[in-house]
């Protein structure tokens, strides 16, 4: 191979790399780069290309050691210092992914990318002032650009301005109608406002405009365990009212029938309501969570935290406490103490049951 093919060469190569990036081929564009570093290690653009594309399959550590090569063989270079603080916010070093974007910056002022990196990594950093900043002066330099509509809606998002979020990422898919982080993010402003039904409906929009995408899917039954685990909380705080109902001050019995008659209603509509907010793909998708063992599992787990403190309680006062029925004091006492067990329970359940969630 002549002096002047093997330049052209890699230039082939480092562009067929690229395009693999541009669609997603992670995997692949890293092998092909793995073997134009092993015959070119001085290479800049090639250690920046073979950093991003592990941060798009997800190798952290491996994408910061290749940005820290690029930056070693071109530190006048802005990209990998993005590059970079991208793959330490990955890995919780917010603190050192400022320190590169504010490199990125210094060497990039009029690039929009490098404040919209800022931005980001001054999120994870827990640094408002800083971050507002980045992505206005990012919206200064872009406003047309996406990315930069979308980074300022995660950083309003993080100051607790909703409203604003929102702008910020309908701004952004008016742009692009398919931008699928947007799309994620209105999701997220919607389980803050607990608009479980509707958070499920961009989850499932965003995960089909990027199907590669696992987060999406994840943040998609992430919503709809919640609209689960509520109503199965529900349910059981009205089983176990029913336990516990005839003991309460003497209750008679035939006076609890019609009580639990209205409970059980407004829980069944409770549940209608939730379920019926769901797009038709929430609704099909939840079917699918009701037939997989975990969340059966999860299902009698909160029902049992809840209801089996009622039912001992129960026992106690027929068996043990005989004389306590006819008070309010002792079935009080025991609630209160039913209660204190049955939340906490109840909340590592459900914490455990979503960390299981891929």
């Amino acid at each position: 191979m002549s002096a002047g093919t093997a330049p052209s060469a890699t230039a082939a190569g480092l562009g067929r790399a690229a395009a693999m990036i541009e669609v997603g081929r992670f995997d692949e564009a890293a092998r092909l780069l793995s073997r134009i570093v092993a015959s070119e290690p001085d290479g800049a653009r090639a250690w920046s290309l073979m950093s991003r594309a592990h941060l798009g399959a997800g190798r952290w550590a491996e994408a910061l050691a290749a940005a820290h090569r690029a930056i070693a063989i071109n530190p006048a270079d802005h990209w990998p210092f993005r590059l970079a603080s991208t793959a330490l916010v990955s890995l919780g070093r917010s603190q050192e992914a400022v320190a590169a974007a504010l490199q990125a910056c210094g060497l990039a002022p009029a690039v929009w990318r490098s404040h919209v990196c800022l931005a980001q990594a001054a999120t994870a950093a827990g640094q408002p002032q800083r971050a507002a900043r980045a992505a206005a002066t990012a919206l200064s330099l872009a406003p047309d650009e996406p990315d930069v509509q979308f980074t300022a809606g995660k950083v309003a998002l993080a100051a607790g301005d909703l409203a604003r979020a929102r702008g910020h990422q309908q701004a952004a898919l008016a742009i692009d109608p398919e931008h699928s982080a947007a799309i994620n993010e209105l999701g997220r402003i919607s389980l803050r406002e607990q608009d479980i039904g509707g958070a499920a409906g961009f989850f499932l929009r965003a995960a089909r405009a990027a199907p590669g995408v696992a987060i999406f899917g994840r943040n998609t039954e992430i919503a709809l365990a919640k609209v689960l685990t509520n109503i199965t909380v529900l349910a059981s705080v009205v089983i176990a009212a029913g336990i516990m109902l005839p003991f309460l001050g003497g209750v008679p019995l035939v006076a609890c029938i019609p009580v639990m008659t209205v409970l059980i209603t407004l829980t069944c509509g409770y549940a209608v309501r939730q379920i019926a907010r769901l797009p038709p793909a929430g609704r099909r998708h939840l079917a699918r969570m009701l037939r997989r063992r975990h969340w059966l599992a999860t299902i009698a787990a909160i029902a049992g935290a809840i209801d089996g403190p009622a039912a001992v309680a129960a026992a106690l006062l027929r068996l043990v406490l005989p004389g306590a029925q006819g008070s309010a004091t002792w079935p009080a006492l025991i609630a209160i103490t039913g209660i204190a067990i049955a939340r906490p329970l109840v909340t590592s359940i459900i914490r455990i049951s979503r960390r299981t969630i891929r």
